[in-house]
């Protein structure tokens, strides 16, 4: 590990520590772990006449609460900029985190499907998420902000000359402090291979009546909400 990452965990996890002793509350249950649709189809390929695009994330990215794939925020997105999607996004991983059984060709977190994304050797790579980091996040940060950093050193490392963007990951409504503190670390480990930052949270793009019935996804007008940020973003 560099001296430069030693000393950003150290200062990761006394900002976590800190943000959690003074009430910050995380519900395990606001994850996606528990539910059906990590399976759901992972790689779909419509060709929009330009560069291809990997999409590597998790349910959210998949497309979980939209009414079919090409309302997901990751079909949109394409559609719009003209890329070629390849989406490799599965439900419940994110950068350490697998989905072992999840019924899919790869089950791997974000990091193993950085591997994987770099065979396919695109001119664009997106990396979006992280929710379901989140618990390991808060009770102790180290292996997440490794896994992160890795799985851009991975991408630009594989890739030398691809556009690598990292979308941060998603609050409805209020943003807890410690989503602050991780989408820090996304923002600073992208920027370090001279990739692109996308935030959803600042402003915050999610909304509360955005949320599908599950409660933890969104419908067709948040994965739309998304679609709209990120281009903007990007432009």
């Amino acid at each position: 590990m560099s001296r430069g990452r030693g000393v950003l965990l150290i200062l990761v996890t006394i900002v976590v520590v800190g943000a959690v002793g003074v009430g910050l509350r995380y519900d395990a249950t606001r994850t996606e772990r528990d539910l059906s649709d990590a399976s759901a189809e992972p790689f779909v390929s419509p060709v929009n006449g330009g560069p291809r695009a990997v999409f590597i994330g998790d349910s959210y990215v998949s497309g979980a609460g939209a009414t079919d794939l090409g309302h997901r925020w990751s079909s949109l997105l394409s559609a719009k900029k003209l890329w070629t999607e390849d989406n490799i996004g599965i439900g419940g991983t994110g950068y350490a985190l697998a989905a072992p059984g999840c019924g899919a060709e790869r089950c791997g977190s974000f990091q193993e499907m950085a591997d994987y994304a770099v065979t396919l050797n695109p001119p664009i790579v997106v990396v979006a998420g992280g929710n379901n980091d989140f618990e390991e996040f808060v009770r102790d940060p180290t292996d997440i902000v490794n896994a992160i950093y890795d799985t851009m050193g991975i991408l630009r490392s594989g890739l030398p000359t691809a556009r690598i963007i990292a979308v941060g990951p998603s609050a409805a409504a209020e943003v807890p402090p410690f989503v602050t503190i991780y989408e820090g670390v996304v923002r600073d480990a992208v920027n370090a291979v001279g990739g692109e930052f996308v935030s959803l949270t600042e402003p915050d793009v999610i909304e509360a009546d955005m949320l599908a019935p599950d409660g933890v996804h969104v419908d067709d007008r948040g994965h739309a909400a998304i679609a709209r940020a990120i281009d903007q973003a990007l432009r």
